[in-house]
């Protein structure tokens, strides 16, 4: 099990869906949740790649200067991460995506796209959000659920884990897509030993 987003397995396929499992378990059980702080949610921004490492350096050390202003931020973005969760948890089962849920990370999105800049990417362009404040930090989340979001027609349904004590969400890459674990090293090894153990067990 992991303790921190700097530990944590990133199988989600997406950083949206990464951002959702920073809860290490939703099925049997909720929790442990693993942004405890803001430099829990700047270390999973930098493992992605979403931020480098200066940018990072500089939201710890105005979160360190900040810190009422940094739980604020913190507390927001665990707001959006459970209505991103909501969103994708519910393709696995076909249900309609719900409405608040959907106009919340709309708001964060829409808050973040305001402040993009165009930025030099090789021999082109990409618009980029600098985040130039912490609040930012979760709007660039809002905006990569949108993203996923709108590649709906292009891509499989998210998946959610079957594992016990899991229900991490993931995007099936898989060949046949009837993937059913976020790992097969770790979800689906326990689940193949636990079933195998029942089938042994004398009756």
């Amino acid at each position: 099990m992991a303790t921190s987003t700097s530990e944590m397995r990133l199988s989600g396929g997406h950083p949206a869906l990464d951002f959702v499992n920073t809860v290490d378990s939703r099925r049997g059980r909720w929790g442990p949740d693993l942004l405890r702080s803001f430099d829990d949610l700047v270390a999973l921004a930098e493992r992605l790649d979403l931020l480098g490492p200066n940018v990072a350096s500089r939201l710890r050390n105005q979160a360190a200067s900040e810190p009422e202003e940094a739980q604020e931020a913190l507390t927001h973005a665990k707001r959006l991460r459970e209505s991103v969760y909501r969103l994708f948890v519910l393709e696995d089962v076909g249900g309609p995506y719900p409405r608040e849920d959907l106009s919340l990370v709309e708001d964060f999105a829409q808050r973040g796209l305001a402040h993009q800049v165009l930025a030099a990417a090789g021999i082109g362009f990409n618009w980029v959000l600098p985040v130039d404040d912490l609040h930012q930090l979760g709007q660039l989340f809002a905006i990569k659920a949108t993203d996923l979001l709108i590649e709906r027609g292009r891509r499989r349904e998210v998946r959610e884990c079957k594992g016990d004590n899991c229900g991490w969400l993931f995007l099936d890459r898989s060949r046949s897509g009837g993937r059913m674990w976020c790992s097969e090293a770790s979800c689906g090894s326990h689940s193949r030993v636990k079933r195998f153990r029942s089938r042994a067990k004398p009756r």
